[in-house]
């Protein structure tokens, strides 16, 4: 990842967003509105499947190298069946760590890029050599922002297309790789899509940073629509996307607290999920190195494997959602919002048992770019009456833990102080 911003110009869009917040806000939701809504859930294990984090796993002067240690364990424990990392061919002993992890339900997308491979067609030699780790390849990263490089003579845009082509044309002519997806190139600047234009894909693959904005911030206005332009008619995956915590950093996008991080990122998969994106890995596991910089501060953990509140967040996400994997017909919860809506965004989920999950947040900034620091953003009040028959409910604040805050009998309506946090709200029908 790559970033061109500078200082000024992201307070500038720092205020530039709040403006726009303020005006959407103001002109759809307003106190003391009401939404009666009658909602087909989504399925629980669909989202935990849109769950993906990035790694680097062949970084052996980073954090990445304590892989029985740290890596592994940590991947276990926060529950994510899904990494996104690149590998040499030469490389068996990074392509053993994505077999291992294999093992344990954790499949890998792998970027490919002619800054570790001659031709695109290694491509299928480094799928054939990980038959049971690999779920789908990437194309070229980022190749956008920098000038040196260059495929076969050819510098951005023409030798990402060129790769492209060769890329899809390889993993899908050849019997055993042909139905792995191929996903997009990527570009670090959405205005550079068009210079790339369309190419061959399964999927859109998008690096849609916030810029230490909320998870929305250009998700709608740029980085969709400028992904589909690269990738038309097809599903996005956006392969990476997060925020850094080196708040006292000049260059670069900017940073977040580790608090405002905890907020945003179970956020970001609600909110991409909500929008039908397919998977979004977040960048990344693990702070890579000792640094003030923004490149080694990415993580859901520290260096040493500690859990920042993200991790916490996301690990106990997934388990109150945790459900049995396949497929199934949610049914429809009807129900009523009323009160402080604005703002007020929510995902309905429900598990094969029947219970529903219905999550809601405040879309809005949890830190300050400016003056650099954490809002208190104040809770609203918002009152869900239930049509649908239910017989008990429970309400969980993932980023603290999975230990219900408040429980209910046979409910008609609750009351709940929303935040920039997400709040959880399990309901039981008759």
């Amino acid at each position: 990842m790559k970033s061109l911003l500078s200082p000024w110009i992201r307070r500038r869009q720092y205020w530039l967003m709040l403006l726009v917040s303020t005006i959407v806000a103001c002109s759809t939701a307003l106190p003391g509105q009401s939404q009666s809504l009658s909602e087909t859930a989504r399925s629980a294990d669909s989202f935990i499947d849109s769950v993906g984090v990035v790694v680097h796993l062949n970084r052996t002067n980073s954090a990445y190298n304590d892989f029985e240690s740290i890596i592994k364990p940590r991947l276990q424990q926060l529950g994510v069946r899904h990494i996104r990392d690149g590998v040499k061919l030469n490389d068996q002993v990074t392509q053993q760590k994505f077999t291992d992890l294999a093992t344990l339900g954790i499949k890998s997308m792998l970027v490919m890029d002619p800054r570790d491979q001659a031709d695109a067609s290694v491509a299928v030699d480094i799928v054939k050599a990980l038959p049971t780790a690999i779920e789908g390849v990437e194309g070229p990263n980022e190749w956008d922002v920098w000038e040196d490089l260059n495929y076969k003579g050819q510098p951005f845009p023409d030798g990402v297309r060129r790769f492209q082509a060769e890329l899809y044309n390889a993993i899908k002519t050849d019997p055993v790789t042909a139905g792995l997806d191929v996903l997009s190139p990527t570009v670090a600047l959405w205005l550079n899509a068009s210079k790339l234009g369309a190419v061959a894909c399964d999927y859109g693959a998008m690096h849609s940073y916030p810029g230490g904005e909320p998870p929305t911030a250009g998700l709608d206005w740029h980085w969709i629509p400028s992904t589909r332009q690269i990738c038309p008619a097809k599903p996005i995956i956006a392969t990476e996307s997060g925020w850094h915590n080196a708040v006292a950093a000049e260059s670069g996008q900017p940073g977040v607290s580790e608090a405002a991080a905890g907020n945003y990122v179970p956020r970001l998969w609600l909110e991409y999920f909500n929008r039908d994106i397919q998977r979004v890995y977040l960048n990344e596991l693990i702070d890579k190195w000792e640094t003030d910089d923004k490149e080694g501060n990415f993580g859901l953990l520290h260096r040493d494997g500690t859990p920042k509140p993200a991790f916490t967040a996301v690990q106990n996400l997934i388990a109150l959602l945790q459900d049995s994997p396949g497929g199934f017909s949610p049914g429809t919860l009807n129900y009523t919002m009323a009160g402080e809506l604005a703002d007020v965004h929510h995902t309905l989920l429900q598990k094969k048992d029947g219970r529903f999950y219905l999550i809601l947040w405040q879309e809005v900034p949890s830190f300050d770019l400016v003056n650099e620091r954490d809002i208190a953003v104040p809770y609203q009040t918002v009152t869900v009456s239930l049509d649908t028959a239910i017989t008990s409910a429970k309400l969980y604040q993932p980023l603290q833990s999975t230990t219900a805050t408040a429980q209910y009998n046979n409910p008609r309506s609750i009351v709940l102080n929303v935040s920039d946090a997400p709040l959880m709200m399990e309901l039981s029908p008759a």
